[in-house]
């Protein structure tokens, strides 16, 4: 359990969960997986812009949480570089921790394997930087149409399913989260839905509640629910 605020790197890849390698699986093992089940919208802005607005529900609610946002399309650094800068600008650096860091989440959006795989480089299981970073990577399917209900039928029932509301039950997004001594770890092998519905620790909450999950996570909010 980190005895110090944590710091996150929120990694999403919008239409990439049927493409999953090496790497994601890697961090899938690490972890505790689930599911983020979405809202059906009341108005129909693009499908991009409705599913990362409710990812990125009510950051600014959060005490003093200091983020920063990057995109596709940014060019500032080398692929191999920039898991090694996004983790500098949260303080860790050389494979230490620092107290005085700019940021206390990075939303990354994009999708990139390599970076998986160099994130879990510079912070392997029982290093300093492990304890003290929480990584979460969100996937979602893109434009997809409803061939089955699977989520509601995932045991317990899921709270956010007792509330009412329009809730799509098909296609959710899909995410792993770790963190060294403060997520759990589950049975699952790899990123996929049957392999997270079969064996994941997380089963669903609703997307517009993700960010605060993490953000109890680094001490910014109380328990979701709580």
């Amino acid at each position: 359990m980190a005895d110090k605020p944590s710091r996150a790197v929120v990694v999403y890849g919008d239409g990439f969960a049927p493409l999953v390698h090496t790497n994601l699986h890697a961090l899938a093992s690490l972890g505790s997986c689930g599911f983020l089940a979405l809202r059906a919208p009341e108005c129909q802005p693009s499908r991009e812009v409705r599913e990362l607005a409710q990812l990125l529900d009510a950051y600014d609610r959060f005490m003093g949480l200091r983020g920063a946002f990057f995109t596709v399309g940014f060019s500032v650094f080398e692929v191999d570089e920039l898991a090694s800068e996004l983790l500098n600008l949260l303080g860790f650096s050389g494979g230490k921790v620092s107290e005085k860091n700019d940021f206390d989440l990075v939303f990354l959006h994009i999708w990139l394997d390599k970076f998986i795989g160099e994130l879990l480089g510079i912070s392997p299981p029982g290093s300093e930087i492990a304890a003290r970073l929480h990584v979460s990577l969100v996937l979602s399917y893109g434009d997809a149409s409803e061939e089955s209900s699977d989520l509601s039928l995932l045991r317990p029932c899921q709270s956010y399913t007792m509330k009412g509301g329009d809730i799509r039950h098909h296609h959710p997004m899909l995410v792993a989260q770790w963190q060294e001594g403060v997520t759990r770890r589950d049975t699952t092998k790899e990123f996929s839905y049957k392999e997270f519905q079969e064996h994941g620790g997380y089963l669903a909450i609703l997307a517009d509640r993700f960010l605060h999950e993490v953000a109890f996570k680094l001490w910014k909010a109380p328990k979701y629910g709580a």
